[in-house]
């Protein structure tokens, strides 16, 4: 009975603390005036969302639907069955007189492309050129009033960056993915190929779209999904792993094929690794009668400097070679059994050799 009665003093004890330190916090209770219980709710709710609406909006009208149609010829045992295929990709405008920017392998040997626009339309496409390095094409249509894409000179996509992808798979129709930007840059995929990598789904028919910032601005041209092999040698998209061609880049391999018809690279005919540790990159192929190979450059050799720039970069020396006028003559300081050899190597055109 003892025990019972300390229980309850001490109960009613704690209680009344615990009701003074409410009636300090709550000072409305010490008047009587009615309690918001909505104070307690940790979740407040509003009447507005996270949506990209604008970006697609402003967006999505730029990105038409490509159909190209070829011919190819029948098999070895009855060449008269020709069979007509139609491939299925994306496009984007990216100016009022009808130039479209859309992925090479998308149109590539077709004998005819039509483009389907967002307002109902359809239009025959011209072929202005194309970029097998960038698997990037020019088309043109001809018709008035069209809906150009924003763009900005230097977009400045980071890692971390939330995207949208809009083109048309599968034929659906116009379609929007979502992702973010896992990495920039490059990563073996091919020599003169700078890349966005994202996890937004890209589908058959989605090549050749565009992948726009959370403002609706362009920030590349969706390319591909990333491949492997599976255990039986079989293709197999990986998920979440998809790639687009940056802005920047697309651009400028726009602007020269509209100019020129074409885009021209240098290059030397030399294989390079970066050397860790010291400067220059390593040679480690030259082409037999490339301009290297003629110019007196050697595998093993570490190139030390081109026209007095270091070359300290696999990366940036091709870029810099690929840029410069094929015939260029080029002063070229490389290292060679500890000696250093100075040379003299003319730019070849890329492909010419």
């Amino acid at each position: 009975m003892k025990d019972s009665l300390t229980f309850l003093i001490k109960s009613a004890f704690v209680g009344a603390i615990i009701s003074g330190v409410i009636l300090l916090l709550v000072p409305d209770l010490r008047h009587g005036s009615s309690l918001n219980l909505s104070m307690f709710n940790p979740v407040r709710q509003t009447s507005d969302k996270l949506s990209f609406n604008h970006a697609v909006n402003v967006s999505g009208p730029a990105v038409v639907n490509i159909y190209s149609q070829s011919i190819e010829s029948g098999s070895i045992y009855n060449r008269s069955q020709a069979v007509e295929r139609t491939s299925l990709g994306s496009g984007v405008i990216m100016s009022e007189d009808g130039l479209i920017l859309t992925c090479l392998h998308v149109i590539a040997n077709a004998n005819s492309i039509l483009v389907g626009l967002q307002d109902g339309r359809r239009a025959e496409a011209q072929i202005i050129g194309y970029d097998p390095y960038t698997d990037l094409a020019v088309l043109k249509v001809a018709e008035d009033n069209l809906h150009v894409i924003p763009q900005l000179d230097d977009p400045g996509t980071r890692v971390g960056d939330l995207v949208l992808a809009i083109g048309n798979p599968y034929n659906l129709g116009q379609t929007i993915t979502q992702g973010v930007v896992s990495r920039v840059g490059r990563n073996g995929l091919a020599a003169y190929f700078d890349f966005i990598q994202m996890d937004a789904v890209l589908n058959e028919g989605n090549s050749g779209g565009a992948l726009i910032d959370s403002n609706g601005y362009l920030i590349g041209i969706n390319n591909a999904n990333f491949k492997t092999l599976d255990s039986q040698r079989r293709v197999k998209e990986v998920d979440g792993v998809s790639f687009a061609i940056p802005y920047g880049l697309a651009k400028k391999v726009m602007d020269e094929i509209v100019a020129n018809g074409r885009v021209t690279r240098g290059q030397l005919g030399v294989g390079a690794a970066e050397v860790y540790g010291r400067s220059g990159i390593l040679i480690t192929s030259v082409t037999p009668g490339s301009s290297a190979d003629k110019g007196g450059i050697q595998t093993n050799d570490v190139m030390l400097a081109i026209n007095g720039q270091p070359t300290d970069s696999v990366t940036q020396t091709l870029d810099f070679i690929a840029e410069t006028k094929p015939g260029t003559e080029l002063q070229v300081e490389v290292s060679r059994g500890g000696q250093l050899v100075n040379l003299t190597v003319v730019v070849a055109e890329l492909g010419a050799q």
